[in-house]
């Protein structure tokens, strides 16, 4: 996904990838291969980082121009409701390493529905 030339098929790439990374990681989880879940919640982390930093480098205004990061908000979202699904599979010593990508993951989420809710400064 990093090598796509364009910025906003890169972060749909990305984001697809994140939401495939954790389905992985819950199945990984599931089957008590611990090691696969940590470095498959780090490559969620990363996909939905290189999603959001691929969206800024477009130069798009998301408040003028919102589809692209609607999309984004909301793969963000699922890959959130994933993520909750394999919380309960996730061994306690490995917790807080998965509280820290989930976060990470949520903030920027958050920030993409800043960016879209922005408000206009109307021209007098």
């Amino acid at each position: 996904a990093a090598a796509e030339p364009n910025l906003v098929k890169r972060a749909r790439l990305a984001l697809a990838n994140g939401e495939t990374a954790s389905t992985r990681a819950g199945d990984a989880c599931r089957s008590g291969d611990y090691d696969k879940c940590d470095a498959l919640l780090d490559e969620v982390k990363e996909s939905v980082e290189l999603g959001k930093t691929s969206l800024d480098a477009t130069g798009i205004d998301a408040a003028r121009s919102p589809r692209h990061f609607k999309d984004a908000e909301i793969r963000v979202r699922k890959i959130l409701r994933l993520l909750d699904a394999v919380r309960s599979y996730v061994h306690s010593e490995d917790m807080s390493h998965f509280e820290a990508v989930r976060a990470r993951v949520s903030e920027i989420n958050d920030q993409l529905l800043s960016a879209i809710m922005k408000k206009q400064r109307r021209k007098k």
